[in-house]
C-alpha cells in the first residue's frame, strides 16, 4: 500500500487532529518532494507503534484517560541519560467485589526497560507471588508480603515504590491496564492464536480447548492467561502462558497496522481500561513510538527465583542473579 495513501485513510479514520508530533510527522512526509519520501517511513513507524503494544497498549489516540500521582519520599536516582523504564500492572478488576472491598489484585507485573538508543526492549515479568519487603506506603506500615499485595493496599504509586525500593531501578512511567477490558481488546484484535500440548478442560476458568492450534475469543484469551488447573498450576506457568499471549498479540497487531478502522476500533476499547502517570501522556508517547522506528523486542525475562522456605507455594528472587538482572536496566 501506497504509504501517503495509508497516511490519508489512517487519518481519516481517526475523526480528529493526531497530537502535535504525528502532526508534524504528517505534515513532513505529505509536503516532501516525491523523490525525497523515504519509502516504508510510515510503515516502519506504525510498526514501532505495534512493538510497544506488546508490552504496553497502542497509544495514538488515547485521550481522557485517568491519571495517577507518582510515589511520594525518597526514589533512585536516574543512572543512564536517555533510557526509560516504565512499570506496567494488569490488575483483575476485582476492586469493590466482595472478596477485594478495598482494592484489587495485580495478575501482571512487567518491567519494561527501552535503552538510551532505542535499539531493543526487555520485558521482565515479575511473580506476583513473589514474597518481599513492601515499604510503607500511606498509611500502610511497611511488611513483608506478597508483592501484588502492594497495590491491593496502596494502589499503582506503592507498586512502583515497592519495585524501585527492591530493585533500584527509577521507574520513569507506570501504566494500569483493567483485565476486565482484556478480552475486549483480544476481541479488537480479532482473535489471538495459541498452540496448545495438551487440551484444557477448567470449569473454573469456564475454558475447554482442544490439544494443537486454536483462535481464542477475548473471553477464552482471558480464561487462559489465568489458568490456575492447567500444567503446575505455578504463577510461573501463568507468567509463561501472559508471554505468549503478548506475542501473539505483537504479531497480530503489526498485520492490523494496515486497516485504520481496526486500529481505530483497537485502541477506542483500550483507551478506557488504562490508567498513567500525568507524565506519561499522549505526546510523550507518541514521541517515544516516532523514535522507536528501529526498535525489536528482545523476548520476555522473569526475576530469578527459588521458592521460599517459609512457603513452598511463593517465591523469593534468587541472588545474585535478580540483582544482576536489575543492574543492566538502571
Amino acid at each position: 500500500m501506497d504509504d501517503m495513501k495509508l497516511l490519508r485513510d489512517f487519518g481519516a479514520a481517526l475523526e480528529h487532529e493526531p497530537p502535535a508530533t504525528l502532526a508534524r510527522q504528517r505534515n513532513r512526509l505529505t509536503e516532501a518532494k516525491p523523490r525525497r519520501r523515504r519509502v516504508g517511513l510510515l510503515v516502519t513507524g506504525l510498526a514501532a507503534v505495534a512493538t510497544a503494544a506488546a508490552v504496553a497498549v497502542p497509544t495514538l489516540v488515547l485521550r481522557g484517560h485517568q491519571t495517577v500521582a507518582p510515589p511520594t519520599g525518597a526514589r533512585p536516582a536516574k543512572v543512564t541519560t536517555g533510557t526509560l523504564n516504565v512499570l506496567v500492572v494488569g490488575t483483575d478488576g476485582e476492586a469493590g467485589s466482595e472478596r477485594f472491598r478495598h482494592g484489587a489484585r495485580t495478575d501482571t507485573i512487567l518491567l519494561v526497560h527501552v535503552p538510551a538508543d532505542r535499539k531493543e526492549i526487555t520485558a521482565v515479568s515479575i511473580p506476583r507471588d513473589s514474597l518481599v519487603q513492601i515499604p510503607r506506603c500511606g498509611s500502610q506500615p511497611p511488611r513483608k508480603d506478597m508483592i501484588n499485595s502492594a497495590f491491593d493496599k496502596g494502589g499503582l504509586a506503592c507498586t512502583v515504590k515497592t519495585v524501585e525500593t527492591l530493585t533500584d531501578v527509577r521507574i520513569d512511567h507506570m501504566m494500569e491496564v483493567d483485565f476486565t477490558a482484556f478480552k475486549q481488546v483480544v476481541d479488537a484484535l480479532g482473535g489471538i492464536q495459541v498452540k496448545l500440548r495438551e487440551p484444557v478442560n477448567d470449569p473454573k476458568a469456564k475454558l475447554r480447548l482442544p490439544a494443537g492450534t486454536s483462535v481464542l475469543n477475548g473471553q477464552q484469551a482471558l480464561g487462559y492467561m489465568r489458568l490456575r488447573s492447567y500444567g503446575d498450576g505455578s504463577d510461573i506457568q501463568r507468567i509463561k502462558r501472559q508471554q505468549v499471549l503478548l506475542r501473539a498479540m505483537l504479531a497480530k497487531g503489526k498485520k492490523m497496522l494496515t486497516d485504520p478502522a481496526k486500529v481505530r476500533a483497537f485502541l477506542g476499547v483500550a483507551g478506557k481500561s488504562i490508567k498513567t502517570d500525568e507524565g506519561f501522556d499522549l505526546e510523550t508517547m507518541a514521541d517515544l513510538a516516532v523514535s522507536m522506528s528501529d526498535t525489536r523486542l528482545t523476548g520476555f525475562l522473569t526475576v530469578p527465583w527459588v521458592p521460599s522456605p517459609d512457603d513452598p507455594n511463593r517465591v523469593v528472587w534468587k541472588q545474585p542473579d535478580a540483582g544482576r538482572l536489575f543492574a543492566r536496566l538502571r
